[in-house]
Order: C-alpha cells, then sequence, then structure tokens
C-alpha cells in the first residue's frame, strides 16, 4: 500500500507542478527551462506525502493540501540546485545538474570557454533557485483555492519563510563550514543538529503543516498533536540522511544516479566518516585524512574506505544509529487515530531505513 499510494501522490504533485503557469513567463527561456528542470524530474515525493498524510491523519482531506504539497516539493528543490553548485556535483537524478546544464547552453550559444561556460552555468543556476523559491511561495498562497483558510495560508507561509528558511539554510552553511573544522573538535551531536536543520528542518515544516491543515486552523499551530507529528519528521529526516550518508559510500552509482564516494571528495564530515576516525591509532587518522578530497576514487580505493569502516564498526554503529531514530518516530505515531495515514507514515519511517537509492 505505501507505495502505491506514494505513486499516487507524486502523481499528484508531477500534474500540478507540470500544469502551473508561474514559470512562463521566465526569460530567457533556458532559464525557464532551467527553473523547471528539477521540479519535474519527479523524485521520490515524500515531503509532499508527509504533508498530505499527516493532514490526513488528523482528520482533514489530503486534498486540501495539495497546493502546500507541490510548494514543499518545489522549495526543496531550489535547496538542490544551490547544493549541487556548492558541491559542484555534475549530476542530480541521473541527469546533468542545472548548473552543468546551462553551462552547456551557454558554451554553444555563446561560443564560451569552458571555464566561462561553467561561470555563467552557476550564475545563472543560482538565479533558477531563487526563482524557484519564489515558485515555491507562490504555490502555497494558491492553498486558499483548495480550501485552506486565508488565515492559516498566511501563517503557514510565515512559517516557510521565518522557520525553514533561517533553519535550512543555516544547517547547509554548518554543512559547508564542517569539512575545515577538525574532527576532533566535531561529536556526533554535533554533526547530527547540522543534519536536523539541513534535512529535518523541512521534513517538520511538511508534517506540521500537513496537521494545521488537517485541523483547520492556524489556532491548532501550539497544539499538542502538531508538535508531536512535527518531531516525528524531524527524527526521520536524520534517519534519512544517515541512510544517504551510507548509500553514498556503499550505494549502487547507477540507482543513486550520482557517483559514490563524493562525501570523500567534498571532505564531509559525516557520522560514518566520524566513527571511522575514532577507531583509529593516530597515524591511520592521518592516512584517512590523507585519502579525503580526490577528484575520484578507484574501485580499489572506495573498497579500502569501506572495509575501513566495516572494520572499525562505523557501518554498523550508523546504520543501527538510523533504525533507532526510525524506531522512535515511530512510537510518537502510536499516539495517533490508528487510520490509513498512521500505516502509510509507519511505512515511511521503516522506508528510509531501507532503501537503496
Amino acid at each position: 500500500m505505501f507505495h502505491s499510494e506514494l505513486k499516487k501522490v507524486a502523481a499528484q504533485i508531477d500534474r500540478i507542478i507540470r500544469e502551473d503557469d508561474f514559470p512562463g513567463s521566465i526569460n530567457p527561456s533556458y532559464l525557464r527551462e532551467a527553473v523547471k528542470d528539477y521540479p519535474s524530474r519527479g523524485g521520490k515525493r515524500l515531503r509532499p506525502a508527509i504533508l498530505m498524510w499527516s493532514c490526513g491523519l488528523l482528520g482533514g482531506k489530503p486534498e486540501s493540501a495539495k497546493f502546500a504539497a507541490a510548494a514543499v516539493e518545489i522549495y526543496h528543490n531550489w535547496t538542490l540546485v544551490h547544493d549541487d553548485i556548492i558541491d559542484n556535483d555534475e549530476m542530480r537524478r541521473g541527469k546533468p545538474s542545472t548548473h552543468f546544464m546551462t553551462a552547456k547552453v551557454a558554451g554553444k550559444r555563446f561560443k564560451m570557454k569552458p571555464a566561462d561556460a561553467m561561470t555563467y552555468g552557476k550564475n545563472f543556476a543560482m538565479l533558477a533557485g531563487d526563482i524557484q523559491q519564489g515558485w515555491a511561495a507562490n504555490m502555497l498562497l494558491k492553498s486558499v483555492q483548495s480550501g485552506v483558510s486565508p488565515e492559516l495560508t498566511i501563517h503557514l507561509s510565515r512559517r516557510l519563510h521565518e522557520l525553514v528558511n533561517r533553519d535550512l539554510i543555516s544547517g547547509e552553511a554548518l554543512d559547508v563550514e564542517m569539512p575545515f573544522v577538525k574532527m576532533e573538535k566535531l561529536s556526533p551531536g554535533i554533526i547530527e543538529n547540522m543534519l536536523n536543520l539541513k534535512t529535518g528542518a523541512l521534513l517538520r515544516y511538511c508534517a506540521e503543516t500537513g496537521a494545521m491543515i488537517g485541523l483547520g486552523t492556524a489556532k491548532f499551530a501550539n497544539d499538542k498533536r502538531v508538535g508531536q507529528i512535527g518531531e516525528f519528521a524531524s527524527l526521520c529526516g536524520v534517519a534519512f540522511q544517515l541512510k544517504d550518508d551510507w548509500l553514498g559510500i556503499f550505494g549502487n552509482e547507477e540507482k543513486l544516479g550520482k557517483p559514490v564516494g563524493s562525501d570523500l571528495s567534498e571532505r564531509k564530515p559525516t557520522l560514518l566518516l566520524y566513527h571511522t576516525w575514532k577507531k583509529l591509532s593516530p597515524m591511520e587518522r592521518r592516512k584517512l585524512i590523507d585519502m579525503l578530497g580526490q577528484r575520484a576514487y578507484s574501485a580499489k580505493e572506495l573498497n579500502s574506505i569501506r572495509n575501513l569502516m566495516r572494520e572499525t564498526g562505523a557501518e554498523e554503529k550508523v546504520l543501527k544509529r538510523a533504525e533507532a531514530l526510525a524506531d522512535s518516530a515511530k512510537k510518537i505515531l502510536l499516539d495517533f487515530p490508528d487510520n490509513k495515514y498512521r500505516k502509510l507514515l509507519l511505512a515511511l519511517s521503516s522506508y528510509l531505513t531501507s532503501r537503496d537509492k
């Protein structure tokens, strides 16, 4: 049921995004295509599902939350566009990332040198992400068309800009900063806090927004149930990111749609890397740190790092932590009515730690 219902949500969100008129007047045309690109590539659509199912969990009609659900998906995608620029990732979901795609267009159209074309591509990708953020805000305001009160719609809009923007971008900033922080200055708590801000903040917003739409008024913003479902989503967010970090080392490149080992290239101090480093001798730590930052890794080099992560127990520790967070999230749901949407959210929390892409 989980996968079939998730596909239904994805199909509905795909249609809303595809048919929306917001991008129609964007110029030049290749900027317009860049704005539409990531939101139109599909994806798991987990954030819209959390929002709509949280609405149903508290007795609302998920249909009334459809514009808010489409808004968070568009919002999520602008963060990916900017994230890919920061990480200089060439691929996203098996296709060229926005800045690589626009660089190619610029190089062909204006006969630019590769370096100039890449700078141009990054500039246009930043602009595309900025417009996507405006598109998300515009989509959220359309919630009044699906029966959400103007008062609640304004409240949700304010929370998106005041809470999510601040926390999510703070999390991204900490993520950018961490590779330059000495490993001994870090801790599991510091790393998980960054993950909660970077990933958990938007998931919390999705769940709490769905819950408030389900309850039908902004007066329930401080309702215990809204806070509980938000905490559920935050825990799921960190569990999701821990599994994502594991897939970034141990996953299948074809399924992921992006290179395995990119976190190592970017020197990202994931919890997986931290626990590995923690168990090594000073000499072994230096060797591990020296292996980071390579442009690419051979199969032999990658297997060597994988073996190190397994032998130190880091892999097992991180996977168990992700499962523990998911289990804690499930326990929160037991306080809610045993309906179809609770079953779906329970299944989602299990999926987050069992997925392979």
